[in-house]
């Protein structure tokens, strides 16, 4: 997935500085398993792999940048806010560095500061999550207006698929919601959280087979009824109003 969260999207590496191709093999190699291992939930060999480059190739701004991305991760700020720094002085990606510390004043409460970095630079990720912010703040057409802006230049981030439609579906627009939920989770790389989206759809659409069809992709049993009963529980709540 392109992500979340949200949201959180896998890093392109380039190496700077003139090295030997040993060098930059060897540095090449243990960035791409520091990704590989960051994907995988697995922070702490990330942050080994992405040190060992370190060593090889000191002045790669590209690897200071990936191991403030992991310290985002593991909300360590303090540590991500100095290798972003340090990533900024040796030529990372101004906009992946401004995505970033974005996201540091977002898990900090600084929502107004996020909201100026996200600002700054019109990649897929500043603009989804400028989409999520909005959307947070209830002012849903400016929140869906980014997610579609998203989607317009990426139409494999799955992420903004997902954010979008359940925009559409806290405005109890479901058959639009559903559209786009569907969308999400048509990627190869959707999961649990995107299906319980679109099945909670369907449910208050009025579709409960529909919905428990998706819910038991993930679930089964009593985990399965608890998910069925809590959506039961939520559309009485809603006709109840």
């Amino acid at each position: 997935m392109k992500k979340k969260v949200v949201i959180f999207v896998g890093l392109g590496f380039l190496l700077f500085g003139c090295t030997g191709p040993t060098q930059d093999s060897e540095s090449v190699h243990l960035i791409r398993v520091a990704q590989k291992a960051r994907d995988s939930n697995n922070p702490e060999a990330a942050l080994n792999f992405y040190k060992k480059a370190k060593e090889i190739d000191p002045e790669n701004g590209q690897i200071y940048l990936g191991i403030g991305q992991v310290y985002v991760d593991m909300k360590l700020l303090d540590a991500a806010t100095e290798y972003l720094k340090s990533a900024e002085s040796r030529g990372a990606d101004p906009s992946k560095v401004s995505y970033l510390r974005g996201k540091i004043h977002l898990l900090s409460g600084r929502i107004d500061l996020a909201e100026k970095e996200f600002s700054k630079f019109e990649n897929e990720d500043s603009l989804n999550a400028l989409g999520a912010i909005f959307d947070n703040k209830g002012e849903r057409k400016k929140a869906q207006e980014f997610f579609k802006r998203v989607i317009v230049k990426d139409p494999n981030y799955i992420d903004a698929y997902n954010n979008l439609g359940f925009s559409l579906f806290l405005e109890k627009k479901y058959k639009e919601a559903i559209f786009y939920l569907e969308s999400a989770c048509a990627f190869p790389g959707a999961n649990a959280n995107y299906r319980s989206n679109l099945a909670l759809a369907y449910g208050m659409s009025g579709d409960m087979k529909k919905a428990r069809e998706i819910y038991s992709k993930d679930f089964e049993g009593e985990a399965l009824e608890e998910r069925i009963t809590n959506l039961e529980d939520i559309i009485a709540e809603t006709q109840r109003q």
